[in-house]
């Protein structure tokens, strides 16, 4: 079972009490003298100094991972035919997708050197792998509008999910050129297994 479709084009205190004493002493003269009675000096206190309490660590609230948002379905800008979805997404969006994916931005540095196309796909449904056929054109110089067509390219490429969006490099074997581009001109999300490479890229020049 598969399916096609044609494409087209961020934290105490101590204080002290003084006694004074008086005594009456008996004399033969009638002189009333005053002893004074000396008051032993209170010895210092050592006053123990208050231990600082320590604080409890302020246990950190943990933070519930939030699982990611699903993608938005559809996906924006994306045409469809049978229930595959397709765009020929901008070179920052590419870049932007490359910069999470070590396999496309090593695609991406070929195309320095090879005429490649871009192309985003996904599908409702899981596809084993898919299947893009596409053509290699450059202007005619015999009649205005017209295109030459200079080879066939086939790309296979891995298993996606369901909904998932997968971004695609078409390298052709033509040296770049920016009169030459690479159109897809049919799209397969197969769900039947393969015996061919996959991933892989097969171009057939005229």
């Amino acid at each position: 079972m598969k399916r096609t479709m044609m494409v087209i084009g961020l934290a105490l205190a101590l204080i002290p009490a003084h006694a004074l004493a008086a005594t009456n002493t008996p004399s033969p003269s009638a002189t009333a003298t005053v002893k004074a009675t000396s008051t032993p000096t209170p010895k210092a206190t050592a006053t123990k100094k208050a231990t600082p309490t320590k604080k409890a660590p302020v246990k950190k609230k943990k933070n519930p991972i939030k699982p990611s948002p699903s993608p938005k379905w559809p996906p924006l800008g994306f045409k469809v035919m049978d229930n595959i979805y397709y765009r020929t997404p901008s070179v920052e969006v590419m870049m932007n997708v490359a910069a999470g994916n070590s396999a496309l931005a090593k695609a991406i540095a070929a195309c320095k050197e090879f005429s490649c196309g871009r192309l985003q796909v996904a599908s409702l449904v899981g596809c084993v792998y898919w299947e893009i056929d596409s053509k290699v054109i450059t202007p005619n110089p015999d009649l205005a509008g017209s295109f030459l067509t200079m080879g066939m390219l086939r790309t296979l490429a891995k298993k996606s999910a369901e909904k998932e969006v997968v971004t695609l490099v078409l390298p052709s074997g033509e040296l770049y050129s920016g009169s030459i581009a690479v159109v897809p001109t049919g799209i397969t999300c197969h769900q039947d297994q393969t015996t061919e490479k996959v991933p892989s890229n097969t171009y057939l020049r005229r």
